[in-house]
Protein backbone atom coordinates (compact mmCIF):
# COMPACT_ATOMS: atom_id res chain seq x y z
CA UNK A 1 0.00 0.00 0.00
CA UNK A 2 1.55 3.21 -1.18
CA UNK A 3 1.47 6.63 0.39
CA UNK A 4 3.80 9.07 2.13
CA UNK A 5 6.46 11.61 1.31
CA UNK A 6 9.29 11.71 -1.20
CA UNK A 7 12.82 11.11 -0.02
CA UNK A 8 15.54 12.00 -2.50
CA UNK A 9 18.60 12.38 -0.31
CA UNK A 10 19.93 9.01 -1.43
CA UNK A 11 20.01 10.30 -5.00
CA UNK A 12 22.83 12.63 -4.02
CA UNK A 13 25.00 9.59 -3.44
CA UNK A 14 24.61 8.28 -6.95
CA UNK A 15 27.17 10.45 -8.64
CA UNK A 16 29.86 8.89 -6.49
CA UNK A 17 28.82 5.36 -7.29
CA UNK A 18 30.46 5.06 -10.70
CA UNK A 19 33.97 3.81 -9.95
CA UNK A 20 32.85 1.83 -6.92
CA UNK A 21 29.86 0.23 -8.60
CA UNK A 22 30.89 -3.27 -7.51
CA UNK A 23 30.33 -2.37 -3.84
CA UNK A 24 27.46 0.11 -4.23
CA UNK A 25 23.94 -1.03 -5.09
CA UNK A 26 21.21 1.56 -5.72
CA UNK A 27 17.56 0.63 -5.19
CA UNK A 28 14.53 2.75 -6.07
CA UNK A 29 11.29 2.08 -4.19
CA UNK A 30 8.20 3.88 -2.90
CA UNK A 31 7.88 5.57 0.45
CA UNK A 32 5.75 2.92 2.18
CA UNK A 33 8.14 0.04 1.46
CA UNK A 34 8.69 -1.83 4.72
CA UNK A 35 11.58 -0.50 6.81
CA UNK A 36 12.26 -3.95 8.24
CA UNK A 37 12.60 -5.37 4.73
CA UNK A 38 14.96 -2.57 3.72
CA UNK A 39 17.13 -3.24 6.77
CA UNK A 40 17.17 -6.98 6.04
CA UNK A 41 18.33 -6.30 2.47
CA UNK A 42 21.02 -3.90 3.63
CA UNK A 43 22.30 -6.31 6.28
CA UNK A 44 22.30 -9.33 3.97
CA UNK A 45 24.23 -7.72 1.14
CA UNK A 46 26.68 -6.06 3.52
CA UNK A 47 27.46 -9.19 5.51
CA UNK A 48 27.42 -11.72 2.68
CA UNK A 49 28.96 -9.72 -0.15
CA UNK A 50 30.45 -6.53 1.30
CA UNK A 51 27.94 -4.43 -0.65
CA UNK A 52 26.45 -1.17 0.60
CA UNK A 53 22.86 -0.63 -0.54
CA UNK A 54 21.44 2.88 -1.00
CA UNK A 55 17.65 3.21 -1.12
CA UNK A 56 15.94 6.16 -2.80
CA UNK A 57 12.26 6.39 -1.83
CA UNK A 58 9.59 8.13 -3.89
CA UNK A 59 6.19 9.35 -2.81
CA UNK A 60 4.35 6.80 -4.93
CA UNK A 61 4.79 4.42 -7.82
CA UNK A 62 4.07 7.18 -10.31
CA UNK A 63 7.07 9.18 -9.16
CA UNK A 64 9.20 6.04 -9.08
CA UNK A 65 8.25 5.11 -12.62
CA UNK A 66 8.76 8.63 -13.94
CA UNK A 67 12.30 8.75 -12.53
CA UNK A 68 13.14 5.40 -14.13
CA UNK A 69 11.77 6.65 -17.45
CA UNK A 70 13.67 9.94 -17.34
CA UNK A 71 16.91 8.10 -16.55
CA UNK A 72 16.39 5.33 -19.10
CA UNK A 73 19.35 6.40 -21.27
CA UNK A 74 21.67 6.75 -18.26
CA UNK A 75 20.20 4.69 -15.42
CA UNK A 76 21.18 5.54 -11.87
CA UNK A 77 19.33 2.66 -10.16
CA UNK A 78 20.28 -1.00 -10.27
CA UNK A 79 16.97 -2.39 -8.98
CA UNK A 80 13.44 -1.04 -8.69
CA UNK A 81 11.06 -2.48 -6.09
CA UNK A 82 7.35 -1.69 -5.81
CA UNK A 83 5.78 -1.17 -9.22
CA UNK A 84 2.65 -3.23 -9.69
CA UNK A 85 1.03 -5.12 -12.54
CA UNK A 86 -0.72 -2.00 -13.86
CA UNK A 87 2.70 -0.76 -15.05
CA UNK A 88 3.68 -3.89 -16.97
CA UNK A 89 2.83 -2.81 -20.51
CA UNK A 90 4.45 0.60 -20.08
CA UNK A 91 7.60 -0.92 -18.60
CA UNK A 92 7.89 -3.38 -21.48
CA UNK A 93 7.21 -0.72 -24.11
CA UNK A 94 9.72 1.68 -22.56
CA UNK A 95 12.32 -1.09 -22.22
CA UNK A 96 13.23 -0.24 -18.62
CA UNK A 97 14.10 -3.69 -17.25
CA UNK A 98 16.25 -6.67 -18.16
CA UNK A 99 15.35 -10.34 -17.67
CA UNK A 100 16.42 -12.27 -14.60
CA UNK A 101 14.80 -15.31 -13.02
CA UNK A 102 15.66 -15.33 -9.30
CA UNK A 103 16.66 -18.52 -7.54
CA UNK A 104 13.71 -19.89 -5.59
CA UNK A 105 11.06 -18.46 -7.90
CA UNK A 106 9.96 -21.97 -8.88
CA UNK A 107 7.86 -22.20 -5.70
CA UNK A 108 5.74 -19.16 -6.63
CA UNK A 109 2.21 -19.72 -7.94
CA UNK A 110 2.34 -19.52 -11.72
CA UNK A 111 -0.65 -17.13 -11.70
CA UNK A 112 1.54 -14.52 -10.01
CA UNK A 113 4.34 -14.75 -12.56
CA UNK A 114 3.15 -11.73 -14.51
CA UNK A 115 6.07 -11.62 -16.94
CA UNK A 116 7.13 -14.84 -18.74
CA UNK A 117 10.44 -13.13 -19.61
CA UNK A 118 11.13 -12.30 -15.91
CA UNK A 119 11.86 -8.63 -16.52
CA UNK A 120 9.57 -7.98 -13.56
CA UNK A 121 9.18 -10.53 -10.78
CA UNK A 122 6.48 -10.67 -8.07
CA UNK A 123 7.41 -10.27 -4.41
CA UNK A 124 3.98 -9.70 -2.82
CA UNK A 125 0.33 -9.49 -3.82
CA UNK A 126 -3.17 -8.78 -2.62
CA UNK A 127 -6.71 -8.31 -3.86
CA UNK A 128 -8.34 -4.92 -4.34
CA UNK A 129 -11.89 -5.09 -3.01
CA UNK A 130 -14.36 -3.29 -0.78
CA UNK A 131 -14.14 -3.33 3.02
CA UNK A 132 -17.00 -2.83 5.46
CA UNK A 133 -17.35 -1.59 9.02
CA UNK A 134 -19.69 -4.25 10.38
CA UNK A 135 -20.43 -2.24 13.51
CA UNK A 136 -21.80 0.63 11.43
CA UNK A 137 -23.37 -1.67 8.81
CA UNK A 138 -24.21 -5.06 10.38
CA UNK A 139 -25.97 -6.36 7.25
CA UNK A 140 -23.82 -5.33 4.30
CA UNK A 141 -24.70 -6.16 0.70
CA UNK A 142 -23.68 -9.56 -0.62
CA UNK A 143 -23.80 -8.84 -4.35
CA UNK A 144 -22.96 -6.14 -6.87
CA UNK A 145 -26.66 -5.52 -7.28
CA UNK A 146 -27.03 -5.10 -3.52
CA UNK A 147 -24.35 -2.41 -3.60
CA UNK A 148 -26.77 -0.27 -5.63
CA UNK A 149 -29.54 -0.38 -3.03
CA UNK A 150 -30.87 3.12 -2.11
CA UNK A 151 -30.32 2.32 1.58
CA UNK A 152 -26.60 2.76 0.91
CA UNK A 153 -26.93 6.33 -0.35
CA UNK A 154 -23.67 8.23 0.34
CA UNK A 155 -22.24 5.30 2.31
CA UNK A 156 -19.36 4.30 0.03
CA UNK A 157 -15.87 5.82 -0.10
CA UNK A 158 -13.83 5.18 -3.23
CA UNK A 159 -10.50 6.37 -4.65
CA UNK A 160 -9.86 8.00 -7.99
CA UNK A 161 -8.61 5.69 -10.75
CA UNK A 162 -6.67 8.66 -12.11
CA UNK A 163 -4.49 9.10 -9.03
CA UNK A 164 -4.81 5.94 -6.91
CA UNK A 165 -3.61 2.39 -7.52
CA UNK A 166 -6.60 0.73 -5.78
CA UNK A 167 -8.90 3.21 -7.53
CA UNK A 168 -7.46 2.22 -10.88
CA UNK A 169 -7.74 -1.46 -10.08
CA UNK A 170 -11.33 -1.16 -8.84
CA UNK A 171 -12.31 0.49 -12.11
CA UNK A 172 -10.63 -2.40 -13.93
CA UNK A 173 -12.49 -4.86 -11.70
CA UNK A 174 -15.83 -3.37 -12.74
CA UNK A 175 -14.79 -3.67 -16.39
CA UNK A 176 -13.77 -7.29 -15.82
CA UNK A 177 -17.12 -8.00 -14.12
CA UNK A 178 -19.53 -6.01 -16.31
CA UNK A 179 -17.57 -5.74 -19.56
CA UNK A 180 -16.89 -2.63 -21.62
CA UNK A 181 -20.55 -2.48 -22.58
CA UNK A 182 -21.87 -2.60 -19.03
CA UNK A 183 -19.43 -0.99 -16.59
CA UNK A 184 -20.52 2.61 -17.19
CA UNK A 185 -24.15 1.71 -16.54
CA UNK A 186 -23.07 0.14 -13.25
CA UNK A 187 -21.23 3.33 -12.26
CA UNK A 188 -24.25 5.49 -13.14
CA UNK A 189 -26.37 3.44 -10.76
CA UNK A 190 -23.66 3.39 -8.09
CA UNK A 191 -23.04 7.15 -8.15
CA UNK A 192 -25.78 8.16 -5.64
CA UNK A 193 -24.33 5.77 -3.07
CA UNK A 194 -20.81 7.24 -3.24
CA UNK A 195 -19.94 9.69 -0.47
CA UNK A 196 -16.65 10.76 -2.03
CA UNK A 197 -13.95 9.71 -4.48
CA UNK A 198 -10.72 10.44 -2.61
CA UNK A 199 -7.48 11.18 -4.47
CA UNK A 200 -5.57 8.43 -2.66
CA UNK A 201 -5.88 5.44 -0.37
CA UNK A 202 -4.69 7.24 2.77
CA UNK A 203 -7.32 9.95 2.53
CA UNK A 204 -10.15 7.58 1.71
CA UNK A 205 -9.31 4.93 4.28
CA UNK A 206 -8.82 7.59 6.92
CA UNK A 207 -12.37 8.83 6.36
CA UNK A 208 -13.60 5.26 6.71
CA UNK A 209 -11.87 4.60 10.03
CA UNK A 210 -13.14 8.00 11.25
CA UNK A 211 -16.68 6.72 10.69
CA UNK A 212 -17.63 8.92 7.72
CA UNK A 213 -19.02 5.95 5.77
CA UNK A 214 -19.25 2.19 6.41
CA UNK A 215 -17.93 0.94 3.05
CA UNK A 216 -14.53 1.75 1.56
CA UNK A 217 -12.34 0.62 -1.28
CA UNK A 218 -9.19 -1.06 0.01
CA UNK A 219 -7.38 -4.40 0.03
CA UNK A 220 -8.33 -7.87 1.20
CA UNK A 221 -5.45 -7.63 3.67
CA UNK A 222 -6.66 -4.43 5.37
CA UNK A 223 -8.78 -6.20 8.04
CA UNK A 224 -5.72 -8.24 9.03
CA UNK A 225 -3.99 -5.01 10.07
CA UNK A 226 -6.78 -4.15 12.48
CA UNK A 227 -6.80 -7.68 13.91
CA UNK A 228 -3.02 -7.86 14.29
CA UNK A 229 -2.29 -4.41 15.68
CA UNK A 230 -5.58 -3.30 17.26
CA UNK A 231 -7.31 -6.59 18.11
CA UNK A 232 -10.29 -5.11 16.23
CA UNK A 233 -12.58 -7.27 14.09
CA UNK A 234 -15.30 -4.82 13.10
CA UNK A 235 -13.55 -4.11 9.79
CA UNK A 236 -14.06 -6.92 7.27
CA UNK A 237 -13.62 -7.58 3.58
CA UNK A 238 -16.69 -7.12 1.40
CA UNK A 239 -16.02 -9.35 -1.58
CA UNK A 240 -18.76 -9.25 -4.19
CA UNK A 241 -19.08 -12.10 -6.66
CA UNK A 242 -16.28 -13.86 -4.76
CA UNK A 243 -13.72 -11.89 -6.80
CA UNK A 244 -11.16 -9.18 -6.21
CA UNK A 245 -8.74 -7.50 -8.60
CA UNK A 246 -5.19 -8.80 -8.45
CA UNK A 247 -2.58 -6.30 -7.38
CA UNK A 248 0.84 -7.90 -7.78
CA UNK A 249 3.84 -5.88 -6.67
CA UNK A 250 6.98 -6.51 -8.66
CA UNK A 251 10.70 -5.85 -8.68
CA UNK A 252 13.17 -5.83 -11.53
CA UNK A 253 16.76 -5.17 -12.54
CA UNK A 254 17.04 -1.90 -14.42
CA UNK A 255 18.32 -2.21 -17.98
CA UNK A 256 21.87 -0.87 -17.98
CA UNK A 257 22.35 -1.48 -14.24
CA UNK A 258 25.98 -0.89 -13.28
CA UNK A 259 26.05 -3.57 -10.59
CA UNK A 260 24.43 -6.55 -12.26
CA UNK A 261 25.87 -9.30 -10.08
CA UNK A 262 24.68 -7.78 -6.83
CA UNK A 263 21.37 -6.74 -8.37
CA UNK A 264 20.78 -10.43 -9.06
CA UNK A 265 21.74 -11.29 -5.49
CA UNK A 266 19.17 -8.80 -4.20
CA UNK A 267 16.47 -10.27 -6.44
CA UNK A 268 17.28 -13.76 -5.13
CA UNK A 269 17.02 -12.49 -1.56
CA UNK A 270 13.72 -10.71 -2.20
CA UNK A 271 11.91 -13.99 -2.94
CA UNK A 272 13.78 -15.96 -0.25
CA UNK A 273 11.96 -17.20 2.87
CA UNK A 274 13.83 -14.63 5.00
CA UNK A 275 12.27 -11.68 3.19
CA UNK A 276 8.99 -13.39 2.33
CA UNK A 277 8.34 -14.01 6.04
CA UNK A 278 8.55 -10.24 6.57
CA UNK A 279 5.98 -9.38 3.89
CA UNK A 280 2.65 -9.69 5.75
CA UNK A 281 3.34 -7.47 8.75
CA UNK A 282 5.56 -4.99 6.90
CA UNK A 283 3.90 -4.70 3.49
CA UNK A 284 0.39 -5.69 4.64
CA UNK A 285 0.24 -7.90 1.59
CA UNK A 286 0.49 -11.63 0.99
CA UNK A 287 3.91 -13.18 0.32
CA UNK A 288 4.32 -14.81 -3.08
CA UNK A 289 6.14 -17.79 -1.57
CA UNK A 290 3.80 -20.48 -0.21
CA UNK A 291 6.62 -21.46 2.15
CA UNK A 292 6.41 -18.15 4.00
CA UNK A 293 4.82 -17.93 7.44
CA UNK A 294 1.39 -16.31 7.41
CA UNK A 295 0.37 -14.66 10.70
CA UNK A 296 -2.89 -15.79 12.28
CA UNK A 297 -4.54 -12.44 11.51
CA UNK A 298 -4.02 -13.01 7.81
CA UNK A 299 -5.35 -16.55 7.99
CA UNK A 300 -8.49 -15.21 9.68
CA UNK A 301 -9.42 -12.73 6.95
CA UNK A 302 -11.83 -13.73 4.19
CA UNK A 303 -10.20 -13.82 0.76
CA UNK A 304 -11.68 -13.93 -2.71
CA UNK A 305 -11.61 -17.29 -4.47
CA UNK A 306 -10.82 -15.51 -7.73
CA UNK A 307 -8.31 -12.75 -8.43
CA UNK A 308 -9.34 -11.09 -11.67
CA UNK A 309 -7.05 -9.20 -14.01
CA UNK A 310 -7.22 -7.80 -17.51
CA UNK A 311 -4.57 -8.29 -20.15
CA UNK A 312 -1.92 -5.60 -19.62
CA UNK A 313 -1.71 -4.78 -23.33
CA UNK A 314 -5.45 -4.21 -23.45
CA UNK A 315 -5.26 -2.02 -20.35
CA UNK A 316 -2.38 0.01 -21.79
CA UNK A 317 -4.26 0.52 -25.04
CA UNK A 318 -7.67 1.29 -23.57
CA UNK A 319 -7.28 2.70 -20.07
CA UNK A 320 -7.15 6.38 -21.00
CA UNK A 321 -10.44 5.98 -22.87
CA UNK A 322 -12.02 4.01 -20.04
CA UNK A 323 -10.94 6.69 -17.59
CA UNK A 324 -12.34 9.54 -19.72
CA UNK A 325 -15.66 7.75 -20.05
CA UNK A 326 -15.74 7.07 -16.29
CA UNK A 327 -15.00 10.73 -15.55
CA UNK A 328 -17.84 11.83 -17.83
CA UNK A 329 -20.25 9.64 -15.85
CA UNK A 330 -18.97 10.82 -12.47
CA UNK A 331 -19.14 14.57 -13.14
Amino acid sequence: MKHGRIVVAALLLLAAAGAGASTQLVVYTYDAFGEAIQKAIEAKLRSAYGVEVSFARFEDTGGLYNRLFLERDKPQADVAIGLDNTYLARAYSDGLFQPYRPAGLEVVDAKLLVDPQYRLVPFDYGGVCLNVDTKALPNPPTSWEGLLDPSLRRKIILMSPATSSPGRNFLLLTIAVFGEDGYLDFWRKLKPNILTVAPGWSEGYGLYTQGEAPIVLSYDTSPAYHIQFENERRYQTLILGDAAYAQVEVAGIVKGARNLENARRLMDFLVSPEVQNLIPLNQLMYPVSPKADLPAAFREVKRANELKSLDEQTVARSFDRWLRDWESVMR
